[in-house]
């Protein structure tokens, strides 16, 4: 058997692929890993301004804003 003919059998096309396979899962992990603390900060903010909306009260239309005067000056 010629060296080519060892170098490609079917063991050695599986563990390659299996291989490639695990080393792209593992930079995937790495990558998440790295990113999720990069967003803490901004779900924390995102979450204290939903908070800081809900909270306000809703206006009324029939209310008007402005000056008022008194029934005693004119």
């Amino acid at each position: 058997m010629s060296k080519t003919k060892k170098m490609f059998t079917a063991t050695n096309v599986i563990v390659y692929a299996l291989s490639l396979l695990g080393l792209s899962v593992v930079a995937a992990t790495q990558f998440i890993t790295a990113l999720l603390p990069l967003l803490f900060a901004p779900m924390v903010c995102g979450m204290f301004g939903l908070l800081l909306y809900a909270s306000q009260p809703t206006l009324n239309s029939d209310l008007t804003v402005g000056p008022t005067g008194s029934p005693t000056q004119e």
